[in-house]
């Protein structure tokens, strides 16, 4: 999922905006992550003037479930081929 806006300074000068990436669920065992993920979602794409500068300042990149395998299948801390994506890239 991208999140941004264009300021009407970048809508004339065209310059790149700095990048965030959000991820949760590398570990299929931390649900509250999803909560957390879902809540920032919809900050993020509020009319709220915080989340407005934001999508306005950056290009935010959001990966709401890394792991679905693992999360699918029950796992604890693996991907569905056993391994810890948190070490294993």
């Amino acid at each position: 999922l991208t999140i941004t806006q264009a300021s009407p300074e970048q809508r004339s000068q065209e310059q790149p905006k700095p990048s965030i990436l959000l991820s949760a669920r590398v570990h299929p065992g931390e649900t509250q992550a999803s909560w957390m993920m879902s809540g920032t979602i919809k900050f993020l794409t509020s009319d709220l003037p915080e989340a407005r500068l934001l999508r306005e300042r950056f290009v935010i990149y959001v990966v709401p479930m890394l792991n679905p395998d693992g999360v699918i299948h029950g796992h604890y801390r693996c991907s569905l081929s056993g391994h810890d994506l948190n070490r294993v890239w």
